[in-house]
């Protein structure tokens, strides 16, 4: 494995919106976030959020734990659901936005986000349409999880990938609109609404870049920690359901591209990925799971982080059978 290449391994409608692309970094991603500002020589740390769908409840953990070490990102990079909680986190990056983020993934159902209709699915799919659900309930979602109206506003600078949904070209915003934003990143293909912006539709950020690693070193990130939705190293799956086997070769596609950009990326930046292995066990839309995955997520990260030399990693606090409610300071309620 290379030196600065670390892996853990333990267990809509249509919106207006403004956006800018490919501008010089070095001082347009310091100014909203001056607690870091730094001169542009020194150190630049960028959390990269992936897309993961339901397994996007493993970030709250892994924040959680990088909050723990002391480790704070001078930007955020997410796409789809890695998206929404990088965000949320930079816009308010404390323990009270990682327990509103707790909150909302341990509540959220898949009735929720899809929600079933009288007449059976197969009716569904039988509509003359592009999509099968409304992205309403995921809107409402945003709303109550991102308070801000501009996501110029964050403050940690933060970037939203979407994909053109003519070319496949990632496009990423970084001003305007969140809620627009956040539902373009979101939009899988076949499930959710495309959305348009200024007469160009777009949809899920992870199709075109769903790791963005690339990105983050071509906006001066040194060192690059990914908030991975499941594990690298994948291993033999039984796939019980059709659904399961299309998103699973979705996956297949974004881990090839992760490798690729591994390679690609060379030593021109550390990237230290963060994994959940109980995400990955976790059948895709199934949003039952939740307090596992974030847990998971908290103790794998903090085991991963502590074994880093990094230079702003500190001790960790309390002992590895802590979980991420513990950390976030809320009260759980026993089971009856």
């Amino acid at each position: 494995m290379r030196d600065n290449l670390s892996i853990s391994s333990t267990s809509a409608g249509n919106r207006s919106i403004e956006w800018r692309l490919s501008q010089p970094e070095s001082t347009r991603l310091a100014r909203r976030w001056p607690i870091r500002t730094r001169s542009p020589n020194s150190e630049r740390t960028a959390f990269v959020l992936a897309g993961g769908g339901n397994r996007g409840a493993a970030q709250v953990g892994m924040l959680s734990a990088l909050v723990e070490h002391d480790i704070y990102p001078d930007f955020v990079l997410g796409a789809s659901v890695g998206a929404l909680n990088g965000v949320a986190f930079a816009s308010e990056p404390s323990r009270a936005t990682l327990a509103k983020l707790y909150e909302l993934w341990t509540s959220v159902s898949k009735d929720l986000i899809f929600p079933p209709h009288r007449f059976g699915n197969a009716w569904r799919y039988a509509q003359k349409r592009a999509f099968v659900y409304s992205n309403n309930s995921l809107e409402q979602i945003i709303r109550d999880n991102v308070a801000i109206g501009d996501l110029a506003d964050t403050q940690i600078p933060t970037e939203v990938v979407t994909t053109n949904a003519i070319t496949g070209v990632a496009f990423r915003i970084s001003t305007g609109d969140p809620v627009t934003a956040l539902l373009a990143s979101a939009a899988l293909p076949g499930a959710l609404p495309q959305i348009e912006l200024d007469g160009v539709f777009y949809i899920d950020g992870g199709i075109s870049d769903d790791v963005p690693i690339l990105r983050a070193a071509e906006l001066g990130a040194t060192s690059i920690y990914v908030l991975y939705c499941g594990t690298i190293d994948r291993g033999a799956r039984i796939r019980s359901r059709p659904i399961e086997a299309v998103l699973d070769s979705f996956v297949l596609a974004k881990l090839a591209r992760l490798r690729a950009d591994l390679k690609a990326l060379g030593d021109g930046a550390r990237v230290t990925i963060l994994q959940s292995p109980i995400a990955q066990s976790i059948p895709w839309l199934d949003f039952g799971h939740g307090p596992e995955m974030i847990d998971d997520g908290y103790r794998s990260a903090s085991s991963a982080l502590s074994q880093l030399e990094a230079p702003r990693a500190k001790p960790r606090r309390f002992g590895s059978a802590r979980k991420a409610a513990d950390f976030l300071e809320i009260r759980l309620e026993a089971p009856t």
